[in-house]
């Protein structure tokens, strides 16, 4: 009997302590498991919108390259002369047009990079001139008749599309082994007449080589699939042969989130996936597409980031002191039971048993205490009036002040920002009212001057006589803040020079703008092109090109001012915004910049020459920002006009573009100094 009781009483005591320490853990652990998990999908969220902005992207800048190029007056003639209303001509003439739109073909594919072959068709289909394969010199044999990339761009009008769902191969090589698109577009004459299709095939792979799914080590995996769950990414990783392929065969529980919803954030089993949708032939509105058709079974796609969910087990490992702590917590527990039950078996009375169990429950509560106090996020409460009564010593830490400095002598809104006071105050208010909680993400003014990024989740503690207090998780969001603006600094600077790129300029613009219209100070624009930079790419190679490209930006950095906004807008074009400057102020800065370059050299290494220096010039067009433009466009085209005037009166020249306002009483003129 004696022995069945202490067995009775040793259960009693390894299961009581064990469900204790349990009990009060849990709560800590699963907010510290929830941050985390919040974090990851932030984080997932925020990778999507850039992955979808640098895909977006290349695909526009595609777009509106086709389109420009099927504007070309001398395609169109070359066209007009194999119609088939007309006997096809094939003498020098032909011939001159034929070796031009070669020599364009072959530029237009070392400039940009992303094309596989570009093709001439005719309104039958039969293909008269492509490139990077030679010319037809006689009536072609290559026939694009059937090819449903034709069929449907024979059924647009001027500057529509038609769009290919990516594939193996390139046109009219298939099995190439590489994954492309096909871009086509008819070509009209000037009375509208149809003479033909312009057929660009994209890299696939190229466009999508700068994404995460192409990175090792990224943050999360990349999906990108079209409407029937087929794979669109190609195989650049070493992950398998997924191109074309379903994706639910690799991801089933993935492609059956995605199935059936345009968007969305879904918990799968050990991963977090956020996705969006993008149908090209409606949401194509940053290029200059009319209308834009393609395979109506293929879209939209869906492009997602798959993450690897956090689990508690992956937080303990992370910390293994955390981890070490938990363990000695549950061994002291079960420690004191078995004490306990042994102390009573052997019949020390019954006093000497409680102060034993009053004195073990006191360092119990003293592990618990110190679990509360350095927990990895803050906590406290707060009475009806906002006034701290009870806070951590992590979130003490964050703020730099000692306990006694806080408790029951501040308000906890003295801390947060008064930018985003606001948002603290109409969270505070709903723990007050009927819904008993309230969150919000505000900053938190430290005692140093610094800020701290914070989501602050509050509930109240109510009991029959009413409102008690709140109590509040308030969880450091610095990480999260970090990783955004990475995310949003790479997003508006060109890697290879370190300038804002285009976006980056027009954000700029748009404040400038603004400023200029309410103070009424001059804005202007200038527009530069290192001259003969192809030759320079084409004689020394594109890594002498990128040494030159980073020069010009080095020494242009140095001639402007600290408020002058410098720019890479692509290849060898730069800008620069010159806020509260006039015409004449431009044409010194402009003239200023033209002379640095002509008189220094660009350091490119003995290999590439005999002193290790290539000299170089730049052609440059100037402009105002004319009162009453929204927009920089039209004086980012009025100095590209300026730009190709300087051009063509000979390179290494400065040239004024009038704005057409001040057109009557003001002419572009030309600068030169020679060196």
């Amino acid at each position: 009997m004696i022995l069945k009781a202490l067995w009775a009483r040793l259960t009693v005591a390894l299961v009581v302590p064990l469900g204790l320490v349990t009990l009060t853990l849990t709560p800590i652990l699963a907010s510290h498991l929830e941050e985390r998990i919040d974090s990851t999908r932030s984080s997932a969220k925020a990778l999507l919108s850039a992955e979808y902005d640098l895909l977006l992207q290349g695909m526009n800048e595609s777009f509106n390259q086709v389109l420009a190029t099927a504007e070309f007056p001398l395609l169109r003639q070359f066209l007009a002369r194999r119609a088939p209303s007309r006997t096809p001509e094939w003498g020098a003439v032909t011939q001159r047009d034929q070796a031009q739109i070669e020599s364009l073909f072959t530029t237009l594919l070392t400039h940009y990079g992303r094309y596989t072959r570009l093709a001439v068709i005719d309104t039958q289909g039969a293909e008269w001139l492509a490139s990077p394969a030679a010319p037809l010199p006689s009536p072609p044999v290559v026939s694009h008749a059937d090819s449903p990339t034709f069929q449907g761009a024979m059924t647009l009008q001027a500057r529509d599309l038609y769009i290919s769902s990516p594939r193996l191969g390139a046109s009219g090589e298939e099995g190439a082994g590489t994954a492309v698109i096909d871009i086509a577009t008819p070509v009209f004459d000037i009375s509208g007449q149809r003479l033909g299709v312009l057929l660009f095939t994209l890299d696939w792979t190229r466009t999508t080589a700068s994404s995460v799914h192409a990175r090792e080590g990224g943050p999360g995996e990349v999906l990108l699939v079209d409407a029937r769950g087929n794979w669109l990414f190609p195989d650049t990783n070493g992950q398998g042969q997924r191109f074309g392929r379903p994706l639910e065969a690799h991801w089933a529980d993935a492609w059956t989130a995605m199935a059936d919803r345009n968007q969305g954030t879904v918990t799968l089993s050990d991963h977090l996936l956020v996705f969006r949708s993008h149908d090209i032939r409606t949401q194509h509105y940053r290029s200059q597409a009319g209308m834009i058709l393609s395979e109506a079974e293929t879209q939209p796609w869906r492009l997602g980031i798959l993450m690897p969910r956090p689990s508690l087990w992956g937080l303990l490992k992370e910390n293994p002191v955390q981890l070490l702590a938990i363990a000695l917590v549950y061994l002291l527990s079960l420690a004191f039971g078995v004490f306990w039950v042994l102390s009573d078996h052997r019949l020390r009375g019954l006093r000497e048993r409680a102060l034993l169990f009053s004195r073990e429950a006191r360092q119990y509560a003293g592990e618990v205490q110190d679990l509360y106090e350095h927990a990895p996020c803050g906590y406290h409460s707060l009475d009806s009036d906002g006034r701290v009564i009870k806070i951590n010593r992590t979130e003490l830490d964050w703020l730099g002040y000692r306990a006694d400095e806080v408790i029951e002598k501040r308000h906890y809104r003295d801390f947060v920002t008064p930018e985003t006071r606001e948002a603290f105050d109409a969270a505070f208010q709903k723990v007050l009212g009927e819904g008993q909680e309230g969150s919000a993400e505000c900053e938190l003014l430290c005692r140093d001057g610094t800020r701290l990024p914070v989501a602050i989740q509050a509930t109240a503690q109510v009991t029959e006589e009413g409102f008690q207090y709140s109590r509040a998780t308030v969880f450091d969001l610095s990480e999260r803040k970090a990783l955004e603006a990475r995310l949003e600094k790479q997003a508006l600077t060109d890697p290879l020079t370190g300038l804002g790129n285009r976006r980056y300029l027009e954000g700029q613009a748009a404040m400038e703008i603004a400023r200029a219209e309410r103070s009424g100070a001059p804005l202007s624009l200038i527009a530069i092109d290192l001259d003969h930079f192809k030759r320079i790419n084409d004689t020394y190679g594109h890594d002498v090109g990128d040494l030159v490209l980073q020069h010009f930006a080095k020494l242009a950095r140095q001639i402007l001012r600290d408020g002058d906004v410098l720019c890479r807008m692509g290849g060898e074009e730069f800008a620069v915004l010159l806020p509260d400057t006039n015409r004449e102020q431009a044409l010194q800065v402009a003239e200023r910049l033209r002379e640095a370059v002509a008189t220094s050299s660009a350091k490119v290494g003995q290999e590439a020459t005999e002193d290790g220096t290539l000299a170089y010039t730049a052609s440059l067009g100037v402009t105002l920002v004319s009162a009453g433009e929204a927009t920089l466009k039209p004086a980012i085209k009025r100095a590209d006009q300026g730009l190709y005037a300087a051009k063509e009166a000979g390179r290494n020249r400065t040239h004024w573009q009038s704005v057409p306002s001040d057109a009557g009483h003001m002419s572009g003129r030309a600068h030169q100094v020679r060196g």
